[in-house]
């Protein structure tokens, strides 16, 4: 059987103003599995892979990363963002490491690649979005359209 690698456990999330954006939500995606998640504005998308990193906490219920569950203390939840990676359409969702060749890397890296085949898809995305230069630069300093850049270079980089 194949191991889970990210599982929710009906994960409910409610918003300061009593929006309720998730209900007892249970996905289980294991090693190696691509899924989508579709639906329409509103629907909870986003709300919904903010949590898979730790960056929403659920009202109720959890989310676990190979069996473990995401635990919201700083040092546990950088664990998890060196686990998980998400793309959004607002780069500051996205952008999580401490810089942008970090960032483009951690895809490629997740799928096993060598240390070459990386570097070589980080400086070609970096050169394909006019981002070159920029590899050691923290993500977050960088100005709203460069972040967007970044995010589309990890995408590329996949």
């Amino acid at each position: 059987m194949q191991q889970i690698h990210l599982e929710t456990k009906n994960l409910s999330f409610t918003y300061p103003d009593g929006t309720e954006a998730l209900k007892n939500v249970n996905i289980q995606i294991k090693k190696g599995e691509k899924i989508a998640i579709m639906g329409p504005n509103g629907a909870g998308k986003s709300t919904l892979f903010s949590h898979f990193n730790g960056l929403s906490e659920p009202t109720s219920g959890h989310v676990e990363i190979d069996g473990e569950k995401i635990v919201f203390t700083r040092e546990e939840l950088l664990k998890v963002r060196q686990k998980v990676g998400i793309v959004f359409q607002d780069p500051n969702d996205q952008l999580f490491a401490p810089t942008v060749k970090e960032d483009v890397a951690f895809g490629p890296m997740n799928l096993g690649l060598d240390y070459d085949e990386v570097n070589a898809r980080i400086k070609e995305a970096l050169e394909m979005v006019g981002m070159s230069g920029f590899e050691d630069k923290t993500p977050h300093h960088l100005s709203g359209g460069q972040q967007k850049r970044v995010a589309i270079a990890g995408i590329i980089a996949m």
